[in-house]
This record gives structure tokens, sequence and C-alpha cells, in this order.
């Protein structure tokens, strides 16, 4: 491994995290006024008027579950008027599990010679990630056309 174990798990999720609040803080203060007025003048709705009570947990288990993609998490947390604190540290805890993945994926791929094992596993993880979000998706009550 080029880092070592601790090392590259901190840049991992550093990186992440860095790379989050910056689309998010983008966001936020460039579409926010946008989309707040967009949303009340034509639904009805007022995005400063969110509950912050469980918005921590949405986000938390959107980082551990990824069936949302974490663009849409960052922008859609800026837009939404998520305080910055809900924000960093759902995302910082909701990232901790994949960087410990990427690290241990990574130095087993950089150390294994099995190319059957490697693609075994690589597919493994491909079909559980197909799956799942195929069972999300039809357990989600989402408008068909």
């Amino acid at each position: 491994m080029v880092f070592g174990y601790l090392k590259g798990f901190f840049l991992a999720w550093i990186g992440a995290l860095v790379g989050a609040c910056i689309l998010y803080w983008l966001s936020r203060s460039v579409a926010r006024d946008f989309f707040v007025e967009h949303m009340r003048d034509k639904y009805d709705f007022d995005l400063n008027n969110v509950d912050d009570r469980h918005i921590f947990w949405i986000l938390f288990i959107c980082r551990i579950f990824p069936v949302v993609p974490t663009v849409i998490i960052n922008i859609g947390a800026g837009i939404g008027g998520v305080s910055n604190t809900i924000f960093i540290s759902s995302s910082a805890l909701g990232k901790l599990p994949w960087a410990i993945i990427y690290v241990a994926l990574g130095d087993y791929f950089m150390k294994s010679h099995d190319v059957t094992g490697t693609l075994t596993i690589i597919g493994a993880i491909l079909l559980v990630s197909f799956i799942c979000m195929r069972l999300l998706r039809q357990r989600l009550p989402l408008r068909r056309r």
C-alpha cells in the first residue's frame, strides 16, 4: 500500500468529506435562493421551514447505504438549507465505513495475484449493490409514469 492503512484511511475519508463540503457550500451559496423561491411559488412549499430533527439521520443513512448518488445528497442538502453542523457531522460519520472499505479493498487488490478471486469479489459487490438498489426502489413510494 502506498500510504499505509491509517494514512490511506484518513486521506480517503478527508478527501471524500472535503469534496462533499465544497459541493454543499457551492450549491448553498449559488442555487439556494433560486430553488427556495421556485419551490415556494410553484409548489407552495417553503424550504426554510424544513424540520431539522430527522435530517441528520436521513443524511447519515443515505451516506451509509448509497442508494442516492452522493452528488445529489450534497446538492440537495445545500439547496434544502441543512445546517453546516448537521451536514458535516452526518457526512463525516456516514463516510467512515466507506473509507475503511476503500482502503481494505485497495490493499487486497494491490496484493492479490488471484485474478479469479478479485473478479469474483468485484462481481459480488456489483451484484449485491444492484439487488439492494432494485429492492429499495421497489419499496419507495415513487410516482411511475
